[in-house]
């Protein structure tokens, strides 16, 4: 693999088809009030217009500038993959991890934004994003990510991981998670804190609001991205490698 990896094209596209969706649900939903309104016979000068009504046409106006704001908030945050990425490349290549895909953690940005990878290095792109909840810590700060390797400190750690076999959790009962093996000074007691891969995040974005639940150090993912690592990790005679990085 050649050293000169280009970023991501354009992040523009990533965004483009979940705002149309919501632009097509919220006048949709505009459309049918206002069809359910204009069915009446009687017609009612504007300023008589039921208070009903004009609240809801409002709070739908409200509600599109507020996914509008939100779309063009977005445009700036950067979706690209890390600058290192063909050091991590080769960091896989030189110790027996896949060189196929590998699994990323963009902690930089907001947990309502999607920023769990499934990274191809064939393709040379992201072929799959899952929110991704941060250790909360024992201040409980949702907004800003705190990173430490410290036992019950309940914070992520930054670096490389070799995910390891899924087993179930003991708490909360009836769910499974992937054993992580920190290999960074900076991770180092991932298996003695219990941090995992596991589910429990919604498949959706909650930007601007942050992503619940919540996590004492585990990358909580969503249920489909379970299903990716899964098969990335049938596909692959080598361990797969996270790399959480800031």
């Amino acid at each position: 693999m050649s050293k000169n990896y280009k970023k991501i094209p354009t992040h523009l596209k990533l965004y483009s088809i979940d705002f149309l969706y919501i632009c097509k649900i919220t006048l949709t939903a505009f459309n049918f009030i206002t069809k359910q309104y204009n069915q009446t016979s009687i017609v009612i000068p504007k300023k008589h217009i039921p208070p009903n009504i004009l609240i809801m046409k409002k709070f739908l106006i409200t509600l599109c500038c507020l996914f509008i704001t939100v779309f063009v908030i977005k445009l700036f945050i950067p979706n690209d993959v890390p600058y290192d990425i063909s050091e991590i490349y080769d960091y896989c290549k030189d110790n027996g991890y896949s060189t196929e895909y590998c699994l990323l953690t963009d902690f930089s940005k907001p947990s309502g934004i999607k920023r769990f990878y499934v990274y191809s290095f064939k393709e040379n792109k992201i072929i799959h994003k899952s929110l991704c909840a941060h250790g909360l810590g024992r201040n409980y700060n949702i907004f800003k990510t705190t990173f430490s390797n410290e036992k019950d400190s309940y914070y992520s750690s930054l670096g490389k991981y070799k995910v390891g076999r899924l087993r179930s959790m003991k708490n909360p009962k009836f769910v499974e998670g992937y054993d992580l093996f920190g290999l960074d000074s900076t991770n180092s007691n991932a298996l003695d804190r219990g941090i995992l891969i596991h589910n429990g995040n919604p498949e959706f974005e909650t930007f601007p609001l942050p992503c619940l639940p919540v996590s004492k150090g585990c990358f909580a993912v969503s249920n489909s991205m379970m299903r990716h690592i899964e098969n990335v990790k049938k596909q692959s005679d080598k361990p797969i490698l996270l790399y959480a990085y800031n």
